[in-house]
This record gives structure tokens, C-alpha cells and sequence, in this order.
């Protein structure tokens, strides 16, 4: 799943700079105020879909990290079970039994 977002990233990236790169030489050539109103909306476009990308990709690491601790958490219960059915076992030998 990851390699399809990175690959739709890339591709917007591409874009914007085709659109930025063609606005930009519009208005070096024959600045009017709506060529500034499109380049401020595709600016904001762009930091926008940037801020969505990078949240996205904290919300994968943090997920990550809970699975990793849990998995971790998991483990470390089973060699405590384990330690404690040996001590247990252990203990059993040394048990006197009254009666």
C-alpha cells in the first residue's frame, strides 16, 4: 500500500511543478493579478496536500510503534509464563504435605 501512495506523491509532485513552472513563466511574461491568484491557490493546494502526506506517514510510524510495542508487551508476558510455570514447578518439589 505504501509503494502506491509514494508512487501517487511523486506524481503529484510532478504536477504541481508542471502547473507552478507554466503559471511562473505566465506571469514573467504578463503579470495580471489573477496569474497571483492562482499561483497563492495552487501554493495552498500543494501545502495542504503536503500536510495530509506528512500526517499520514506519522500516523503509519505511531501505528507501527504500537505494534511494536505490543508485540514486544507479548512476548515479554509469554517468557515471563513460562519463567513462572518453571519456577512453579520448581516450587512443587519442596511442598511438604501434613496429614
Amino acid at each position: 500500500m505504501r509503494k502506491i501512495q509514494n508512487l501517487k506523491s511523486i506524481q503529484f509532485s510532478n504536477d504541481f511543478e508542471i502547473v507552478s513552472t507554466r503559471l511562473l513563466d505566465w506571469k514573467k511574461k504578463k503579470p495580471i493579478p489573477e496569474l497571483d491568484e492562482m499561483i497563492s491557490a495552487v501554493t495552498s493546494w500543494y501545502s495542504y496536500t503536503h500536510e495530509l502526506e506528512t500526517n499520514e506517514w506519522y500516523r503509519e510510524k505511531i501505528i507501527e510503534e504500537f505494534r511494536s510495542d505490543k508485540l514486544r508487551a507479548i512476548e515479554r508476558a509469554r517468557k515471563a509464563e513460562e519463567k513462572l510455570a518453571e519456577v512453579e514447578k520448581e516450587l512443587e518439589k519442596y511442598k511438604v504435605t501434613y496429614g
